[in-house]
């Protein structure tokens, strides 16, 4: 029983050396390439849905609070100064919702777009689930 599966084992070590032989066989490393990024085909697709999954949601709350802050300081400025504590509790009644909104739609945008981009390029890299320093310009 032992030396059957012993031979299995060999065998199967033997397949898998002659499918790669050819691609040993050239000069050139090209069709070695091929194989390597055939094989990790499987972990960029996984790369790609973690990001996708789990990059859009961060996007999305990071792009809500840029969102947030930079419309209540320009709306505070035309109604009494951004410095008034007074008249940014006043447009916040107002920047809320349409940062939520804003937001919403650019993270979901972004960190989609980073999750298929970099989850493809780099699996599974800071950039891939838009915790980056600037996930516009990724």
């Amino acid at each position: 029983m032992v030396k059957r599966s012993n031979l299995a084992v060999a065998f199967s070590l033997l397949l898998m050396a002659a499918t790669l032989a050819p691609a040993m066989a050239k000069d050139e490393n090209s069709a070695l390439d091929k194989s390597v990024q055939g094989g990790l085909m499987v972990t960029r697709v996984g790369g790609v849905g973690a990001g996708v999954v789990v990059g859009a949601p961060v996007a999305v709350v990071r792009e809500t609070i840029s969102s947030y802050k930079s419309m209540t300081e320009t709306l505070a400025d035309k109604v009494g100064g951004k410095d008034n504590g007074l008249s940014c509790a006043l447009v916040s009644l107002v920047t809320v919702p349409g940062a939520m909104v804003v937001g919403s739609v650019k993270g979901m945008y972004y960190g989609s777009r980073n999750g298929i981009m970099h989850g493809f390029q780099e699996p599974f890299s800071p950039a891939s689930f838009s915790i980056s320093k600037d996930i516009e310009k990724e």
